[in-house]
């Protein structure tokens, strides 16, 4: 039973109007009884106000209770009429009937027609509510399965505009919601994308909201869905002259918003509401799931671009063994296209002799997860290139294997590098097998020989001859170190830059130097070519340090007999990573430094001028470069950087 009822009685009879009121009221405590002595006044009370029912006379002033009642049902089919009156007959009671009256009773005095009138009242209006919440319910569950099939349009949607379309059609056709359309957002504003013919009718061409001036803006900025029954009494609607009056708003998330309007005042129910709040959910999901495609597609698009545009091939291969995915180097090395790659096994693509460590290679894969192996691709019209691939295991979200992801890199210009190699290092050995016998022989029976004439004879020419032996064969040594630096690096290894020069520093002759450490830090490189590095430039710091020919006067004087320091530390500016050795001698001159790191070049009477030049080539073969510059004591101080930050 409804907690408050609303009855509207037309009827001259004051007796009668306060009889019944009495009774209506002591029916139902929550009953409120409106009046009214003629069927005008009545019509315009039921225009201006709701009522749960209406109790008529049949005799009242210039119309008929008949007449009035055809009068209601125009404008509300079921609203509860009860007829009820002194006067009629048989004939009245039929034309009221036909009318399509909810109950016809005759006063016929005392109470009790009048507290059969209150228990009519009520029961109708029961009868009523539980009709209409089953209307309700009937077209909420029938409008929801249509809604359900629409989903299905909304899934195969490929654009927005298309899912706009299909939220008005539906709206109009299935949600019988005739005036309404949908604004997309773009930047600062909603713009329309699609609309019914009933919002042309009212609206000409729906017009474009700007951020903040539209009630459809303030539900797009603030996501909540609006409901007004009138907006004509809401502030910051957009045209005060618009003859809509109720209105739904419901935002589709980020994509823009559904408006659906309506004439009529108070026109939507909670049912309209659900249905739209439906729909609108509907749509905003197809939305996402294009915006979602969209961004994939493009993500993909991006990714393939840039891995078209790798010199390297880059491909996946499945679980059974053919590629699933591929770079356009792929076709462009191999000569296949695109369709025939697609047919083609991973061993296809290799020549008989490389089936097997390729083989070899995917197995691996699988188990240890990552592999890089050499071998030669067979291309369309039979040439075999050389490659270097490297592979990684592929697994899906549960871990489970799915295939193997790579790079294939060409090693044709390495593989003809190593050629070049193999034969210069040969020259090498020709060269350093010269050097150790055809010259240290000679030398060695010069040096036997000088040894018996100084029995023979005492001269100061034969220690001429010793010192020029002595040169000879330093010569020879650094000439075979500087051939053995131009090969490559082997055995790289980490090491400790402290570790390495406190070896160094045992090696050098001379009490009056000190050496310093300022820093330390691991370096990766082929130890013995590193200690070598190291000893050269720590003795040229020592040998140079206390006197130089090629200092300013003054400053050979300045050092001569005092102690030489040699400090050694770490290059860590942003672009630049290594070590240096410093010292505080007399340093070298700015024009000189670029020399001193050419073959020949020395200062010194005994220098071979090979020092700081197999320093430079030792440093080239790790990737390294050696700058000559000042010392913050104005001595000598040597750079070697190109290293990988510590």
């Amino acid at each position: 039973m409804p907690d408050r009822i609303r009855v509207l009685h037309v009827d001259d009879d004051p007796a009668v109007v306060e009889a019944a009121t009495s009774a209506l009221e002591q029916e139902h405590c929550g009953i409120t009884v409106e009046t009214a002595t003629n069927v005008a006044d009545g019509i315009e009370r039921l225009d201006s106000e709701a009522f749960d029912c209406v109790v008529a006379g049949y005799d009242l002033p210039e119309q008929t209770g008949v007449e009035f009642l055809d009068a209601v049902r125009k404008r509300s089919p079921d609203l509860p009429f009860i007829l009820f009156t002194s006067e009629g007959n048989e004939a009245a009671a039929s034309d009221a009937i036909s009318a399509g009256v909810t109950d016809y009773l005759r006063v016929d005095g005392g109470a009790e027609p009048y507290a059969r009138l209150a228990h009519t009242v009520v029961d109708a209006v029961e009868r009523t509510v539980d009709d209409i919440k089953h209307v309700q319910n009937t077209r909420r569950e029938r409008a929801i399965e249509e809604l359900h099939s629409t989903a299905r349009a909304f899934m195969r949607a490929t654009t927005e505009d298309a899912v706009a379309q299909i939220t008005v059609d539906t709206a109009r056709t299935i949600l019988n919601m005739p005036a309404n359309g949908v604004h997309f957002a773009d930047g600062d504003s909603l713009y329309p994308v699609a609309w019914t013919a009933r919002v042309e009718e009212l609206l000409g061409t729906p017009p474009a909201f700007q951020a903040g001036e539209s009630l459809a803006w303030q539900a797009f900025e603030t996501g909540e869905a609006r409901v007004h029954d009138d907006i004509t009494s809401i502030p910051g609607r957009y045209n005060p002259e618009t003859d809509i009056r109720s209105e739904i708003i419901l935002p589709l998330g980020d994509h823009g918003v559904l408006l659906i309007g309506s004439c009529e005042t108070g026109a939507f129910d909670d049912t309209d509401v659900t249905l739209a709040r439906t729909l609108s959910v509907h749509a905003t999901a197809a939305l996402n799931r294009l915006h979602r495609d969209r961004q994939l597609r493009e993500e993909r698009e991006f990714i393939d671009q840039a891995l078209d545009t790798l010199d390297d091939l880059f491909y996946v291969i499945d679980t059974d063994g053919s590629l699933r995915r591929w770079n356009e180097r792929i076709p462009e090395v191999t000569g296949y296209s695109d369709d025939e790659i697609d047919e083609m096994s991973v061993s296809e693509f290799f020549p008989g002799d490389e089936h097997e460590t390729i083989g070899a290679a995917i197995a691996e894969t699988k188990t240890s997860g990552r592999v890089t192996v050499e071998a030669e691709i067979l291309t369309a019209d039979g040439e075999r290139i050389p490659y270097e691939f490297a592979g990684t295991r592929l697994t899906d979200a549960d871990g489970t294997t799915v295939g193997t992801v790579g790079i294939g890199r060409d090693i044709s210009q390495r593989r003809a590098y190593e050629r070049q190699l193999e034969r210069k290092n040969e020259r090498l050995d020709e060269f350093t097998s010269i050097v150790s016998h055809d010259l240290r022989n000679p030398l060695t029976v010069a040096e036997g020989n000088l040894e018996l004439a100084r029995t023979e004879c005492d001269s100061d020419a034969l220690d001429n001859v010793s010192r020029a032996h002595e040169r000879m064969r330093a010569l020879i040594d650094d000439l075979l170190t500087f051939a053995r630096a131009g090969e490559t690096v082997t055995d790289l290894e980490s090491v400790t830059l402290a570790d390495i020069v406190e070896d160094c520093w045992q090696t050098v002759e001379g009490a009056q130097a000190t050496l310093v450490v300022e820093d330390d830090r691991q370096i990766r490189a082929d130890t013995a070519k590193l200690r070598r590095l190291l000893s050269n430039l720590v003795r040229n710091s020592v040998e140079h340090g206390s006197a130089d020919a090629q200092a300013p006067s003054g400053r050979t004087a300045e050092h001569d007999g005092e102690s030489i320091t040699v400090r050694v530390g770490t290059v860590e500016d942003t672009d630049r990573h290594g070590f240096y050795v410093a010292d505080d001698g007399p340093g070298i001159p700015e024009d000189d430094r670029e020399q001193v790191l050419e073959e020949g070049y020395s200062t010194g009477e005994n220098g071979t001028g090979f020092g700081l030049k197999i320093v430079q080539r030792l440093a080239e073969v790790h990737g390294w470069t050696v700058t000559a510059t000042e010392s913050e004591a104005g001595g000598a101080r040597f750079e070697v950087t190109g290293l990988e930050p510590a």
